[in-house]
């Protein structure tokens, strides 16, 4: 067995845990680990602005899978290729423990266990 394998199945245990539901529309569900809001400003246009971003972390898995109490770890598979699918590229909106947010950036490390997502409020 790879160490990647043994990771992966760590991070499955862990949003087993502590995951909450997330889903992207016309798309796969998954579970997710969403962080406490960080309050950021940002210059735009006329000025700095204030902005709550969170990060998001899913399971980079090739196929779909259960957890262990029954719930959808993933309906579909997050990586495509070796590399995260479309739908979780920058500037997609996905839904996060009932919250919905829009990507700003996305880190994914070959054989990462992890699929890492900076999320802005939607409404941002």
């Amino acid at each position: 067995m790879s160490i990647y394998a043994d990771f992966a199945q760590d991070a499955k245990d862990m949003l087993a845990d502590f995951g909450v539901t997330g889903s992207i529309a016309s798309g796969p569900t998954f579970l997710c680990m969403i962080s406490d809001p960080v309050l950021t400003q940002v210059l735009e246009a006329g000025g700095y602005c204030d902005r709550t971003q969170f990060s998001v972390k899913v399971t980079a898995t090739t196929t779909a899978w259960t957890a262990s109490d029954g719930r959808v770890g993933a309906s579909a598979a997050l990586l495509s290729s070796g590399l995260p699918i479309a739908s979780l590229a920058i500037g997609k909106k996905i839904t996060a423990g009932g919250k919905s947010v829009r990507i700003t950036s996305q880190t994914y490390k070959p054989g990462s266990a992890w699929i890492i997502l900076v999320v802005i409020d939607d409404n941002q």
